[in-house]
């Protein structure tokens, strides 16, 4: 780098919020202007920047660039077109406005036919990451594991696998699936983390189930309807549906399942997640104790009602969610904090609960009470548990795992001598670095634009990152996600020719003679220098302009972040 600045602050713990790539093709360049043109000056290096008062250019907000992600919660582009990168956002820091992209954005709230939900959901990306080259995406998340090429099945984009479906070789009826740690609970309404939710997605069901392609199927759930104006969803439930000891499932078990979920002493860090719901926020933030104030009702043992705050087309996939899960209040009453224990916990899906050793194993059975019982191939699921990956690994070698984690440093070896057991696991997400819209140069379009094609992402996935198996990105929908583009669809495939004129453009819009003037400011947290650094140094290389990085903290980061969001 020209010059680096490695500007260490304070750790503040911030939670809550999940955020933790594109072949070369050669492009027609369309150069563009600006939507406005402004007179640009090239800033000073941030520690002498002039404070105003506006969004994006104070004292403290000198970043042309940032370094940012974002997991996705449920299964509809909403959930970050829209919820990550609507001007209003507060999670983006670019400070973009388009009243097209606000008018997309209304439509697919309301729009309940799902192609064409999609279809806007990828119009309004257009004008994100094209039309206004506002955020540049790098690279889509995913995980990585074992897996026997003999043992046949898949990962849906949310939540852990459906075991049940899965076909093991002939002669066998036992999956055996390491955890690499203790489930820290199997509260259905406590449960945040991948390993809780592997064991709860065998015992339990929603009211719908996420495919494999992204979409969603009944589950414990027939069908359901949504209102003329997009706000009440009724929900009809399957009537063969039994709780493991016998009892029927109802629509109240799922009502009491989202009050449980939303009540402040619970303090389920995913209750945000029905705000869509009526009263929900009201009622988790305590405004209000009244339950009944909430938008979910049984109309009757069959029949669920949910009413919004607003139309929201894509709350379908939320009926898929584990935040739909119902509860048994009786069986939590009567056990208390050991209701999850085997012989005590009592679930809805196709296992059951038989054995916990703490620390050392659980064990799944078939559900006989189960309403697809018949259609449940695996009789057993075993789940070691094995925190070393080294032991993991070893053990998946002798044959003692069907699905397995693994060492980062035996990565090269794995895709050598046993590649057909690699796969690679959905986890819809997008690492990206947005721009800051307001602040000289990266106010300018094509100054943007030619940022955006001077990234070889493949180059930083093959040989940065060694993740050749990752997917580039060039739009921020991620593949598993109905609505993905991809690119050469939308935003910019890495094209340094097409960068060049791109700059030209903008140095002759802002009157900058000499690329070597213009300095940008790229931001990122620690533990993402690999990245960055390569993204820097390609924009050197490439476009021969000056590249500033700051390096903070992740709490200081999103603090400062936020505080420019605010001014």
């Amino acid at each position: 780098m020209s010059k680096r600045l490695y500007l260490v602050m304070a750790l503040l713990v911030l939670g809550g919020l999940l955020i933790t790539a594109c072949e070369p093709t050669v492009q027609t360049v369309i150069v563009t202007a600006p939507p406005e043109q402004v007179e640009v000056v090239v800033t000073s290096p941030p520690e002498i920047i002039t404070v105003t008062e506006e969004p994006g250019l104070g004292a403290g907000c000198t970043y042309n660039a940032y370094r940012m992600g974002w997991v996705m919660d449920y299964a509809d582009a909403n959930n970050i077109v829209n919820e990550v990168f609507h001007p209003d956002s507060p999670f983006q820091y670019t400070f973009w406005d388009d009243q097209t992209f606000r008018d997309l954005v209304s439509q697919a709230l309301v729009e309940t036919d799902a192609e064409s939900r999609y279809g806007l959901w990828a119009q309004a990306e257009n004008i994100l990451v094209t039309d206004y080259a506002a955020v540049i995406p790098l690279f889509h998340y995913d995980r990585t594991g074992l897996q026997r090429p003999d043992v046949i099945g898949g990962y849906p984009p949310f939540g852990a696998p459906h075991f049940m479906h899965w076909r093991l070789p002939e002669g066998r009826d036992t999956l055996v699936v390491q955890l690499g740690t203790e489930p820290p609970t199997l509260d259905v309404n406590l449960a945040t983390d991948t390993t809780s939710h592997s064991v709860l997605n065998q015992l339990m069901e929603s009211l719908y189930r996420y495919t494999e392609d992204g979409g969603i199927e009944p589950a414990g759930a027939e069908s359901y309807e949504v209102s003329e104006d997009g706000t009440v969803y009724t929900v009809h439930l399957r009537q063969d549906a039994l709780w493991s000891d016998g009892e029927p499932v109802v629509a109240q078990h799922y009502v009491d399942g989202i009050i449980r979920l939303l009540k402040p002493e619970t303090a389920a860090e995913y209750a945000y997640v029905m705000y869509y719901i009526q009263g929900a926020e009201a009622f988790n933030t305590g405004e209000t104790d009244d339950p009944s104030t909430v938008g979910v009702r049984a109309i009757d043992d069959y029949t669920l009602e949910i009413t919004l705050t607003g139309p929201q087309a894509f709350f379908d996939s939320i009926l898929a969610f584990f935040t739909t899960y119902p509860v048994r209040l009786d069986v939590i009453e009567q056990y208390g904090d050991l209701w999850t224990e085997p012989g005590n916990f009592v679930g809805n899906g196709p296992y059951l609960l038989t054995e916990w050793a703490h620390e050392d194993h659980l064990t799944l059975t078939k559900n006989p009470n189960y309403h697809n019982a018949a259609d449940v191939t695996i009789e057993t699921i075993q789940f070691p548990i094995i925190t070393e990956a080294a032991t993991a690994l070893a053990a998946y070698e002798r044959g003692e795992l069907d699905i397995s984690g693994y060492p980062s440093e035996e990565l090269s070896r794995i895709l050598e001598e046993m590649p057909d057991h690699f796969v690679r696991l959905p986890r819809p997400g997008t690492y990206y670095i947005g721009l800051n819209t307001l602040r000289p140069p990266t106010d300018n379009l094509n100054m943007r634009k030619a940022l955006a094609s001077s990234i070889d992402r493949r180059a930083i996935l093959d040989s940065v990152l060694e993740t050749p198996w990752r997917v580039a990105a060039c739009g921020v929908i991620p593949p598993e996600i109905p609505g993905y583009q991809g690119c050469g669809v939308t935003g910019y495939d890495f094209d340094a020719d097409a960068a060049l004129q791109y700059l030209q453009a903008a140095m002759s819009e802002m009157g900058i003679e000499d690329a070597g003037d213009i300095s940008v400011n790229l931001w990122f947290n620690r533990g993402n220098e690999d990245v960055v650094e390569a993204v820097g140094e390609q924009w050197e290389t490439n476009l021969g302009i000056e590249v500033n990085i700051v390096n903070m903290e992740w709490g200081a980061y999103l603090e400062t972040l936020d505080e420019c969001n605010n001014l």
